[in-house]
């Protein structure tokens, strides 16, 4: 059994959360499974949905532009569990196959960004913007940290600079919409 999240529920909290379908991907029966709910504007509870899109910007935690009370939030036990701090929109097509254009990936911040898990991907804030990136050891740069996309035919790596790096996330869950 599977179970898709309806867009316009996701996007304005209106109609049904889910909609159970079979293997067939037929409806089935108007079961409720509590996976996920937003919660009321200016609540604490929950995991705030940052309104930026991860290569538009990011709020640092030092007065960015967005103040988390002021995000929509969601309950996802799920990405709660696994110590979500945030959600954030994918935009572009650089880690398709891994993450597609309004996907939203829960993240969880990481305090000590002076060390990587090379080979892992990474939510990076730096001074132009936000982006989604697979990280691997610069062996000719020890200032700086390769970030590699998957859709590696269009999307060539590069160098960031280490001290370019604002924050630091790792991906915990990801919401796609079919």
């Amino acid at each position: 059994m599977q179970f898709n999240i309806d867009a316009k529920w996701l996007l304005t909290g209106e109609g049904a959360m889910i909609q159970e379908t079979d293997n067939n991907n037929a409806p089935t029966s108007n079961r409720s499974v509590e996976i996920a709910r937003q919660v009321p504007h200016g609540s604490s509870e929950g995991i705030p949905l940052i309104p930026l899109d991860a290569v538009a910007g990011f709020p640092a935690e030092s007065g960015g532009g967005v103040r988390l009370e002021d995000c929509e939030r969601y309950v996802i036990p799920e990405f709660e569990n696994k110590g979500a701090n945030f959600l954030i929109r994918v935009s572009g097509d650089s880690m398709v196959p891994l993450y597609y254009s309004g996907d939203l990936l829960a993240c969880r911040k990481i305090t000590d960004i002076r060390f990587f898990q090379w080979g892992t991907i990474y939510v990076l804030e730096t001074s132009q913007g936000v982006i989604v990136k697979r990280v691997q050891e610069s062996l000719d740069h020890a200032d700086s940290i390769l970030c590699v996309s998957e859709n590696s035919s269009v999307h060539h790596p590069f160098l960031l600079p280490r001290d370019d790096i604002r924050s630091l996330s790792i991906i915990v869950g990801l919401v796609r919409l079919v």
